[in-house]
């Protein structure tokens, strides 16, 4: 069995940015930090996980559920800030999530990494939200970026506006440590570190800007949320929908997730936040529903994140909007 030395992963690295992927780092697997598993069952005890019951399973601490025979957790980001689509976000009728407007990422990135397994002859499995994989946490732990209020991983350098994926891999690392020559956050995790309050305190500091900015007062501040008053939750996962947008809330234009607590972070303010034109496929149906046009056909969505939420659902977001 190929034993992953730190020329294979410095190799594997080259490879997966010529592909698209910024930034690639591993880590031997194990249990997560005992205070990150309090925080997030903390958080479900109060409901937060809403109609996502995926989140409360079990099987999100504990990686052999996932892939058995894990022995290393290989992590990568995808970045998805793109200048062609800020433009055309800023005359856009309705707002539709950046992360949105290409070709599903869950078929596109498992494609790639499978395909980057196969090549350096890995044995393992791809999990793009494919798996109950708590993915900041590992990507957190890998150093490739902090928690902060708004519950997000960002990297200092380059900001938020990235996907995480992984490749759990039977494959051993050559001395179990992390492995990450770009790592952006080199602070160890232990099973006694207060992951999210630590980032939050050394890397957030007295900001406060994702909380105050958000239109329907979903971030509590302490890098949680309540799930039911996100409007990327109501637009895409809840089955009641949009319906529910009320006072006080804000007014906003967001028919499809939301981007607000990234667009007034301060480290989402540097170019190099931008990722390469090229490597965007645009799906038509984005700028589409961003002049507020839904597809007359179901058909349409394919290939896209927007085919899970249907076409009703799409009008009834549009419909919600429009009435704030």
């Amino acid at each position: 069995m190929t034993l992953l030395t730190h020329e294979i992963i410095e190799r594997l690295r080259s490879r997966a940015q010529a592909m698209g992927f910024a930034r690639v780092a591993a880590v031997a697997a194990g249990k997560p930090a005992d205070k990150y598993r309090a925080f997030h069952e903390a958080w479900l005890q109060d409901k937060g996980q809403s109609e996502l019951k995926y989140l409360a399973r079990a099987e999100r601490f504990n990686l052999r559920a996932i892939y058995p025979q894990v022995q290393t957790v290989i992590l990568f980001t995808y970045p998805y800030r793109f200048r062609r689509i800020e433009q055309a976000l800023r005359t856009a009728s309705y707002k539709v999530a950046r992360y949105a407007w290409q070709e599903d990422y869950h078929d596109v990135l498992r494609e790639k990494i499978t395909a980057l397994l196969q090549e350096f002859t890995l044995a393992g499995r791809a999990v793009t939200d494919s798996a109950p994989l708590a993915e900041r946490y590992w990507a957190r732990k890998a150093g490739l970026g902090f928690i902060g209020r708004n519950g997000l991983l960002i990297d200092p350098k380059t900001g938020s506006y990235f996907l995480i994926a992984a490749a759990l891999v039977s494959n051993v690392f050559e001395d179990g440590a992390l492995v990450s020559s770009n790592a952006q956050v080199d602070v160890p995790l232990t099973p006694e570190t207060d992951v999210v309050a630590k980032d939050i305190i050394d890397f957030c500091g007295e900001c406060n800007l994702c909380v105050t900015a958000c239109p329907t007062q979903a971030l509590t501040g302490d890098g949680m949320m309540e799930l039911t008053r996100c409007i990327s939750y109501r637009t895409i996962e809840s089955h009641a929908g949009a319906t529910a947008f009320a006072p006080p809330e804000k007014k906003h234009r967001w028919i499809f997730g939301c981007d607000v607590c990234q667009q007034v972070c301060p480290y989402n303010k540097t170019a190099a936040s931008y990722a390469d034109d090229a490597q965007c496929i645009e799906h038509s149906a984005a700028p589409e529903l961003a002049a507020g046009r839904v597809p007359p056909a179901r058909a349409k969505l394919k290939k896209s994140v927007f085919f899970r939420r249907g076409l009703e659902k799409l009008k009834q977001n549009i419909t919600a909007v429009d009435a704030l």
